[in-house]
């Protein structure tokens, strides 16, 4: 049995590219799975397939079809005889009480099959068809690529291991330090390897099944913002440092500190991608074209301007260290850069980041 094959990558590393260029390798006859959460991330997999014309036949797929094409719908007899699927319902509450054979733990009474309990099914039905989900998969498909694997929480990690004892090979591509939307948020199941926590789950595994590997250069960001991201983690976690290779040079590259009395004149001269926590974090300027952090996971930007949440100024005036969640969505949101991210603080403290005004922008030459 082949073990499987995990890829932590730094942001801007290239790790959905990584997967294109494998694709492209394959040869003509055989057939890959690709599946990934998001749909942004979908949509960007085909769209960069589509430019590259592989000669194997490449399926894109999101977390929740590929479980429920190619295990809950054509197996679900084996579990539930004479159950239909009649849509599927993803805010569904988490089924608390509900026995976990109840078919009603999965369905609602239209027949909508429950988002939060879905993968908790599809390991109920390869128990019960004996694996036949599985030996299906090992004859369609010649290799399996799971991209933003770091999204997966609660009974997808148990399909997880259900593939990786799988002979159909299997890639994981991921970053740790971008978990921060989980694909089962209400699961209780693995609870303790939510979000950043996972790293824990793969090291368990690490050298039994699985076998880890890092990529740690990125092509996007400029050296201090990846030393100001690679700072926002212990070194308990271990993270390899980033090595940056954009060394691209402009008139305003790495960190600095801005007054918001001073944001329109700066969005103005550099038109950075607004960041927030939330539509609390920055009511002022309700008037910038705001994403959250989680929003903008995947995206590149030249250059970034976030509003920090209170933690965040502490961390940035004081050094004092944010706890896993916050540290992950900041450094999602600096490493969507590649020249410059600047905080909206007013106060600087302790902080050598240098602040930008007005009176340093450069001057903009009058109409002719």
């Amino acid at each position: 049995m082949r073990g499987s094959e995990l890829v932590l990558a730094v942001a801007g590393s290239r790790k959905t590219q990584s997967i294109i260029d494998e694709c492209v390798t394959a040869a003509a006859r055989n057939r890959i799975l690709v599946v990934t959460y998001t749909t942004v991330n979908q949509a960007e997999l085909r769209r960069r397939l589509a430019e590259a014309k592989p000669a194997a036949e490449v399926d894109v797929v999101g977390w929740f079809t590929f479980l429920i094409d190619n295990i809950i719908r054509p197996y679900l007899p084996f579990t539930y005889p004479g159950q239909a699927i009649a849509g599927f319902d993803y805010p569904s509450e988490y089924q608390q009480g509900v026995p976990v054979q109840a078919r009603h733990r999965y369905f609602t009474r239209t027949g909508l099959l429950r988002g939060t309990h879905v993968a908790h099914l599809a390991t109920r039905i390869v128990s019960d068809a004996g694996d036949l989900p599985l030996r299906r998969l090992e004859a369609v498909y010649d290799h399996i690529y799971i991209d933003e694997v770091q999204d997966l929480s609660g009974y997808d990690l148990e399909v997880l291991l259900l593939l990786m004892g799988s002979s159909v090979p299997l890639t994981m591509v991921g970053d740790v330090r971008q978990a921060v939307v989980p694909t089962s948020p209400r699961e209780r199941k693995h609870h303790k390897f939510k979000n950043m926590q996972i790293m824990k789950w793969f090291r368990q595994h690490h050298g039994k099944s699985l076998t880890i590997t890092y990529r740690s250069e990125t092509w996007r960001c400029r050296p201090e913002i990846v030393s100001f991201a690679d700072d926002l983690f212990a070194e308990a976690w271990g993270f390899p440092p980033t090595v940056s290779r954009n060394e691209r040079r402009t008139d305003h590259d790495g960190i600095f500190l801005i007054r918001a009395e001073h944001v329109d004149a700066y969005v103005e001269q550099f038109a950075p991608q607004p960041l927030r926590w939330s539509a609390g974090t920055a009511k002022t300027h309700g008037h910038l074209r705001f994403m959250n952090f989680g929003e903008a996971k995947g995206l590149t930007r030249e250059r970034v301007l976030i509003f920090p949440t209170e933690k965040m100024k502490a961390l940035l005036q004081h050094g004092t260290p944010l706890e896993e969640l916050a540290a992950a969505k900041l450094y999602v949101g600096v490493t969507r850069a590649e020249q410059s991210v600047a905080f909206v603080l007013d106060k600087p403290g302790l902080s050598a980041h240098p602040y930008w005004s007005p009176s340093d922008a450069a001057p903009i030459a009058a109409d002719r």
